[in-house]
């Protein structure tokens, strides 16, 4: 009987080890928020605001080529995945196209500057 009283007492002080653990991380959750809505007041905005933002892929994608610049992971969006599988060289994806001064063709190269800004003005136009 006392051998079972035993495993019972190791039992519980590893359940209170756990709820005390867990006690811990909610804190630390509590403390996060905190802060976040203490930044995010100082910029005045509120949760619900920056909850309603809503980004294009093509600027979620210039977001993660910047994440990755800074060496930090890319957010992670299906959204993301099915764009860039997609991707074509004629379509618009948010960043500048530079010229291509190997390729000694300058005629070739407008073209191809002027038929990308068409295509991104295309939404714009009346």
């Amino acid at each position: 009987m006392a051998e079972k009283a035993s495993d019972i007492e190791a039992y519980l002080a590893r359940i209170r080890k756990t709820i005390a653990e867990s006690n811990a991380v909610v804190s630390q959750a509590e403390l996060r928020i905190a802060e976040t809505d203490r930044l995010l007041a100082s910029q005045g905005l509120t949760r619900e605001q920056v909850m309603g933002f809503r980004f294009s892929s093509e600027q979620k994608l210039m977001v993660n080529e910047e994440l990755k610049r800074r060496g930090l992971p890319p957010i992670e969006d299906d959204d993301l995945d099915d764009l860039s599988a997609g991707l074509r060289d004629d379509q618009v994806t948010g960043r500048p196209v530079l010229p291509n001064f190997e390729a000694g063709d300058v005629q070739s190269d407008l073209e191809n500057r002027q038929k990308k800004f068409g295509m991104m003005m295309k939404p714009f136009q009346l």
